[in-house]
Formats: structure tokens, C-alpha cells, sequence
């Protein structure tokens, strides 16, 4: 007498599978700020060297060297020596290179040095912004774009406003 008894099962075979030709997925840009943040770097790390992602990515480190991807926030104890090519920039800390983005928000606390090339661009009063900057409109072909070299800091508007007011 068995204490388990071995039932047969039956096993139905199943179709193949037929491969379908399929297109390949467009890239997906990461433009909605409610969008999950895929990586963090901690405020306590360093990285020397190139920087590629996807998606959305915290930087609260230091970073020395090229940084290429999508949506990039950067804290305001981050600070990036090198270039950074992002369709998304959100910054709160120094740049010291060149940027270039489609979408740039420059908040109060930002330090930002080097070339700039948005075609959307957004500065808080405060920022400090000292380089060039470079932003096409839609309207404009994506050949022709305005150019301005600058020097802004909220002491600086200070002064013009004051220009201002005494030519009134």
C-alpha cells in the first residue's frame, strides 16, 4: 500500500506562438514632472566621468563630467562640472559648462556658467546666470536662433532697475 498515489495528467499542447513583426517603440520622452523619479544620486557621492540615463533622474552629488539623458533635477547642493544635454532640466544648483535642452527651469538658488541652448526657458528672479544664452521659438526655423551673452544676478537686475527709475 502507497501512502501517495502517482495520478497521470494529461498535458494539451499548445499552439506555437507566431512571431509578429512589430515596429520598433518610439523613444518616450519623459516630459510630465509627476513622472516617478528612476534614479537618485545622494548628496554624498562623487562621480568622475561620462553620465548616460533614461528617464528621470535627482542628482544631489557632485558630478565632473558630461551628463546626457532626459529629465535631470538638480538639487540645490548638486554641482555639475561639465556639459549637460537633457531634454529636461530642472535646476536648484551650479553648473559650471554648457547646457543644452529643450525645456530649462532656472530656480533662485541656481549658479549656472557656460553656454545655454533651450528653446523654452524659465529663470526665477535670484538665479545667476553668466554665459550665453541661446532660445529659439517655435515659430522660428531651428536654424535661426537669437543669441545673448549675459550676466545676471539679482543684484545686477537691482542695478538696472535702479538705471530705470532714474531716467523716469
Amino acid at each position: 500500500m502507497a501512502l501517495f498515489k502517482k495520478e497521470e495528467k494529461k498535458v494539451e499542447k499548445v499552439a506555437p506562438i507566431r512571431n509578429e513583426i512589430r515596429t520598433p517603440q518610439e523613444k518616450k520622452v519623459v516630459k510630465n514632472e509627476k513622472d516617478p523619479i528612476a534614479s537618485v544620486l545622494a548628496k554624498e557621492m562623487v562621480i568622475n566621468g561620462e553620465i548616460r540615463f533614461k528617464g528621470k533622474a535627482r542628482f544631489d552629488g557632485k558630478v565632473e563630467g558630461d551628463i546626457t539623458g532626459e529629465y535631470l533635477i538638480l538639487s540645490d547642493t548638486a554641482q555639475v562640472v561639465g556639459n549637460i544635454t537633457v531634454t529636461t532640466l530642472v535646476c536648484h544648483g551650479k553648473i559650471e559648462g554648457n547646457v543644452v535642452a529643450e525645456v530649462v527651469t532656472v530656480h533662485a538658488t541656481s549658479e549656472v556658467n557656460g553656454i545655454l541652448k533651450s528653446q523654452n526657458l524659465t529663470v526665477e528672479s535670484g538665479a545667476s546666470l553668466e554665459g550665453e544664452i541661446h532660445s529659439s521659438s517655435r515659430k522660428q526655423t531651428t536654424g535661426s536662433l537669437s543669441s545673448q551673452k549675459i550676466h545676471t544676478s539679482a543684484s545686477a537686475k537691482t542695478s538696472t532697475e535702479k538705471n530705470e527709475s532714474k531716467k523716469k
